[in-house]
């Protein structure tokens, strides 16, 4: 495996990560009966979107391996 495909794969493990997390903000944002918690939850959702976005520009911006 070259190392194109190590950063690729550490990339997409990332974005999954991301996406868990996303998931349980979300998750907890909608449990939670307080405001203040709500909009903090909901803060922290938006940003592993943002982070999500800025991984997925990264994978893009990696040449595609050749088989």
């Amino acid at each position: 495996m070259s190392a194109t495909e190590d950063f690729r794969g550490l990339i997409q493990f990332a974005i999954c990560e991301e996406q868990k997390a996303q998931q349980m903000y979300r998750d907890l944002a909608a449990k939670t009966g307080d405001a203040y918690t709500k909009a903090i939850l909901e803060g922290l959702h938006e940003q592993e979107v943002h982070h999500e976005e800025k991984l997925r520009s990264i994978l893009a911006s990696i040449e595609p391996t050749k088989a």
